[in-house]
């Protein structure tokens, strides 16, 4: 048994926090998922989307019942204040094809609050307008309301971590075309279709720069969470009056 459980959509996003960690495979059906251990800690790599980080957790659920699953990895703002580099831990994750709501209970050790928004695609400037008058979102992702469904269905704990790659008014590169079934960015045709559009290249390599920030600064802050071996948190479904209740 693992107490916790981490479960990130790209290998990238956790590498500086699972160097030197005991790395094999988890399978699920026909799937299998890189898995990171060390230390009663487990690290998974889900693929991108809600429906590969829901499997994802599924499979350590069933072969590790931890006591624990952590959502951690990039995301994009909704909001001018939140920068590059900043760490956001949500009280609320709403699944934006649903509006299923799933709250975290706070505790002492951690500050948190605001609504994270999994989104079922890879988010522009003018959807990410769009989920702030919908859901009044701060951040938006694509896997965390995954893990969280499996969290609340298993009755073990949950916790979001996300890291900002892409500023509220960032505009991104139509990342989604690259992606496959499994979650997978296919990088080889993605270099391929921005090597013909040299006016794309700028902003490649700020999201590229970005995104590394990003992850040193949510690699940083899990070691030291990991490290003071907090205890899990209840997960719970919200109606939709006490969802007003926590926005307001």
């Amino acid at each position: 048994m693992s107490k916790t459980a981490i479960v990130a959509a790209m290998e990238r996003e956790i590498a500086p926090l699972v160097r030197g960690w005991q790395c094999g495979t988890l399978p699920l059906g026909e799937r299998k998922f890189m898995l990171f251990e060390r230390d009663g800690v487990v690290a998974v790599v889900s693929g991108i989307g809600c429906k590969n980080a829901e499997l994802a957790a599924r499979a350590v659920v069933a072969q590790y019942r931890p006591a624990i699953l952590v959502s951690a990895g990039l995301a994009g703002a909704l909001i001018r204040s939140l920068k590059v580099g900043s760490v956001f831990t949500p009280n609320v994750v709403v699944d934006a094809a649903d509006g299923a709501e799933y709250r975290c209970t706070a505790d002492d050790n951690h500050v948190s609050g605001g609504v994270l928004v999994s989104s079922g695609e890879i988010a522009g400037t003018e959807a990410k307008r769009e989920l702030v008058n919908r859901f009044h979102g701060l951040v938006v992702d694509m896997e965390s309301a995954g893990v969280a469904k499996v969290a609340q269905q298993e009755q073990i704990g949950f916790r979001c971590v996300k890291a900002i790659s892409d500023e509220a008014d960032f505009a991104m590169p139509p990342m989604g075309q690259f992606l496959n079934a499994a979650g997978e960015f296919q990088g080889g045709k993605f270099a391929l279709w921005a090597a013909r559009r040299p006016w794309q290249w700028a902003k490649i390599v700020a999201l590229a720069r970005n995104s590394k920030r990003a992850t040193e600064s949510l690699c940083n802050w899990l070691q030291k969470d990991l490290a003071s071996g907090l205890p899990p948190k209840e997960i719970v479904t919200l109606d939709r009056a006490e969802f007003s209740e926590v926005k307001h």
